[in-house]
């Protein structure tokens, strides 16, 4: 009985937040502003914070955010197929960070959408606003190089939900970057292989000769989740040419799983030579 009525006095003296509770941070920039929310969330009595910020979300996304099983669909496959959506006007949506208040570092991140009735419990949640996609990714990507692996691989997601042409450029530079940890490169790279641009195939392409034989091996295998008319021929090539035959082998299995003439062709070929 004890017990019950405990829960039920914790539960009286809970603070529930909506939106309209939000504390509202200023600043020069979103990386000020997420600063000053971090500055204030640590002042605060909570152990943990929420820190908020709607953000522009790339044509051809649909993100259903209810419960905790976040769904995030494309109108596009790589095979070419479109699916064109019944709701067409963009989606209200907001990246949700944990931060805790001993350290002010990021333990949690959640996408919201706006739309949906919802309530916060117990942690005051800081609000940015609604940044520009650039200034979104530009904090992400910094964001990035400061969080454990586990939540670079999430953060490194949501940049590519943006409207924003530079996200294949950020993802490109953690891909690059040696001083992150290979589960951090990785995390881009397999990202990377699903951005939109033309020219995330062609950094892929390069990455498959990085020093590192993992991230190569990474690099390929994002290459194969391309359109078809891109993975195809560089796995081709890659299956040819590679210098490293653990990753010529890579490319030949990728090619195995895919339904083009063009690998029919090559399997041909290969046995033509034996």
């Amino acid at each position: 009985m004890n017990t019950i009525v405990l829960a039920l006095t914790l539960l009286l003296f809970q603070q529930v937040y909506s939106p309209t509770d939000f504390v509202q941070i200023n600043g020069s920039s979103l990386s000020a502003k997420y600063d000053a929310a971090v500055a204030e969330g640590r002042r605060g009595s909570d152990d943990t914070f929420w820190i908020a910020y709607r953000f522009p979300v790339r044509a051809g996304i649909r993100i259903n955010t209810m419960d905790s099983n976040v769904m995030i669909s494309s109108t596009t496959t790589s095979d070419g197929i479109e699916w064109i959506p019944d709701v067409t006007t963009p989606q209200r949506v907001a990246m949700f960070f944990l931060v805790g208040k001993t350290d002010g570092v990021l333990q949690k991140t959640r996408l919201i959408n706006l739309a949906e009735n919802f309530r916060i419990h117990d942690r005051k949640v800081f609000w940015l606003g609604e940044p520009a996609a650039d200034d979104s990714v530009n904090l992400l990507a910094k964001m990035i190089t400061t969080s454990q692996a586990r939540l670079s691989s999430s953060l490194a997601h949501y940049m590519t939900l943006h409207d924003s042409p530079s996200v294949a450029d950020h993802l490109l530079q953690i891909a690059r970057n040696t001083g992150y940890p290979n589960e951090v490169r990785s995390s881009a790279i397999s990202w990377l292989g699903r951005e939109v641009s033309r020219k995330a195939g062609d950094d892929l392409n390069a990455l498959a000769n990085d020093p590192d034989s993992q991230i190569q091996r990474q690099a390929i295998s994002a290459m194969s989740r391309r359109p078809d008319d891109e993975a195809v021929p560089a796995l081709i090539r890659i299956a040819k040419e590679h210098p490293n035959a653990t990753v010529r082998a890579d490319a030949i299995r990728l090619l195995g799983q895919k339904k083009d003439p063009r690998v029919v062709d090559f399997f041909e070929q290969i046995l033509k030579k034996k």
